[in-house]
């Protein structure tokens, strides 16, 4: 049974070290694959990276000559990801949506939300979508993995619909580009499927 008072990113503390290991055997360039032509064109574009987890996406970010932002609420896996992916492109931060306050006022050209989006409370949606549209110089994009199926309680997941994240969008000035087809884990879990979408902000 989950505590009243655990975050969403209790279990990443807890078991910090089993999700690194899980996610870091991924490629970005399997994983991303439709994504990438909506990254930026240029060398030292701004990129953040929104709840990095092991920081894979954030390297392979960086190592496409991208300044990187990477932001996550969990302290251990924040640890775990700066000591296995040092690079000088990259810098690291505690920070959770919706306030991603340590970001203040900075702008980027390209956001990426990789499997995070079912771990932002329904109520908290509106104003996390809202402050990633702040965040984007205007023509940047904002690529969102969805995650479909049954939550996981464990992990303080929340159901999420295309429909949703459409309208939250909408409201936010943010446009969407693509939406993919639903596709199928890449950890082969049965229950759970995939959907990404990129926005581009008007």
């Amino acid at each position: 049974m989950t505590s009243k008072n655990a975050t969403p990113w209790a279990s990443y503390d807890h078991e910090s070290l089993k999700y690194f290991e899980s996610y870091r055997g991924l490629y970005f360039s399997n994983i991303h694959r439709q994504l990438v032509k909506y990254l930026p064109n240029r060398i030292n574009a701004k990129v953040l990276d929104i709840g990095c987890g092991s920081g894979r996406d954030a390297l392979s970010l960086a190592r496409r000559g991208y300044l990187v932002t990477a932001v996550d609420p969990s302290i251990k896996m924040l640890d775990l990801a700066r000591l296995n992916n040092n690079h000088h492109n990259i810098e690291w931060f505690e920070d959770r949506l919706p306030e991603l306050s340590t970001l203040e006022k900075n702008k980027y050209d390209f956001v990426l939300l990789s499997a995070v989006w079912m771990h932002v409370p329904p109520h908290e949606r509106s104003a996390a979508i809202s402050r990633i549209s702040d965040l984007l110089e205007i023509d940047g994009h904002v690529a969102v993995s969805l995650r479909l199926g049954k939550p996981d309680p464990k992990r303080m997941m929340h159901p999420v619909s295309l429909e949703e994240i459409l309208l939250h969008a909408s409201n936010a000035g943010l446009s969407a580009i693509y939406c993919s087809k639903k596709h199928s884990d890449p950890l082969n879990r049965k229950e759970v499927c995939w959907q990404k979408v990129v926005f581009k902000k008007n």
